[in-house]
């Protein structure tokens, strides 16, 4: 089937705004436009890229992919770029990001899209609307891009036959997240489709969908973005705890180390029973629960208490609930606790 797309035309006087969801897909998806028009782009990457592709701890990897990012402006030649160093899949909890920043000055907009096959590039969509919405900005062309997933509608196109290699070598500079999904070949791959599909046999295309400020998204696929960020965030602890299980490692022991000999852990659903049961028998005590529903644990020595001031003194609260920590840990803050631990950053230390 031929898809009839219009040529994106980019003048001297446009001022773009890329939108990165994570450091890599911007070249990914934009890589021909960055490579065109380097003084015409600022690139805002939002998130600090922790949880990628790569081997390395997350503290490690987000440095690894912070200085991939900064040599692959420098090769494009683009000058005006930033990260926001918001956590690598929390995305969908912060996307007021962008509300605080003047977009007024750009003419086109370009970010990912919500069926990008990922919650982190569906937050970046919904951030960008919701910052033209507060700022009142109607007068802007917002262009989606492809990175995990073609487009379902495609309505602009730019010609990168002539400087593909260079995009791929933007690409390239990310080689932390190449050696388990080769994202060079994919642009590649994607690229050939998108020029075939319009009748341009041997060449390469960018492709782009242009939507209006102020589309509506669909909620239902919102709501379900945020369930799916959260089933990946409980796999990546259970995984995580899973491999520490299998090299000895003990959460007690870290614990210890940092002095926490009495904590109360906060959510008593799966992840807060089973650190309960781990700690049951090691040098760490487990004072109580907080929880706002649950009203029993079950176990006589184990009280349950509603979060609220003038509970018993504990070294540190260990937070189950992950995926609401940040909302969880100003609450405890202003209820007069200290040492607020997420289980998940727990995990991502090395012992």
């Amino acid at each position: 089937m031929v898809i009839r797309m219009q040529t994106l035309t980019i003048r001297d006087n446009d001022r773009l705004l890329i939108v990165a969801p994570h450091p890599d897909d911007e070249c990914i998806g934009l890589g021909g436009i960055l490579t065109l028009y380097p003084k015409l782009c600022k690139v805002v990457v939002l998130t600090d890229g922790r949880q990628g592709q790569g081997d390395a701890p997350p503290e490690l990897e987000k440095q690894i992919r912070k200085q991939e990012f900064i040599r692959e402006m420098r090769e494009a030649g683009i000058g005006d770029y930033e990260m926001l160093d918001y956590e690598d899949g929390s995305l969908m909890q912060h996307t007021d990001c962008l509300e605080n920043r003047s977009l007024s000055s750009f003419t086109k907009i370009f970010v990912t899209g919500i069926h990008d096959n990922h919650p982190d590039h569906t937050a970046a969509c919904i951030s960008v609307q919701q910052a033209l919405k507060k700022q009142g900005i109607t007068d802007v062309e917002i262009y989606l891009y492809e990175v995990h997933a073609p487009l379902r509608e495609v309505t602009h196109m730019l010609d990168i036959t002539q400087i593909l290699e260079k995009k791929l070598n933007l690409i390239r500079h990310h080689q932390s997240q190449l050696t388990s999904l080769p994202y060079d070949k994919m642009a590649r791959s994607l690229a050939e489709y998108r020029a075939l599909q319009n009748r341009a046999d041997g060449c390469y295309f960018e492709t782009y969908a242009c939507v209006r400020p102020g589309d509506d998204l669909e909620s239902g696929t919102v709501e379900l973005e945020k369930k799916w960020q959260k089933s990946v965030l409980f796999y990546w602890i259970l995984t995580r705890w899973m491999d520490w299980k299998i090299k000895g490692k003990c959460i007690a022991d870290i614990l210890l180390k940092k002095n926490w000999c009495q904590i109360a852990v906060y959510g008593y659903a799966e992840l807060g029973q089973l650190l309960c049961e781990e700690l049951n028998g090691s040098k760490v005590h487990v004072s109580y629960v907080l929880d706002k529903r649950v009203r029993d644990t079950g176990k006589k020595n184990l009280p349950v208490y509603i979060p609220q001031c003038g509970l018993p003194h504990v070294d540190a609260v260990m937070v189950t609930a992950v995926y609401y920590f940040e909302e969880i840990k100003e609450e405890l803050l202003q209820m007069g606790y200290r040492n607020i631990f997420s289980f998940r950053t727990l995990l991502e230390m090395e012992v």
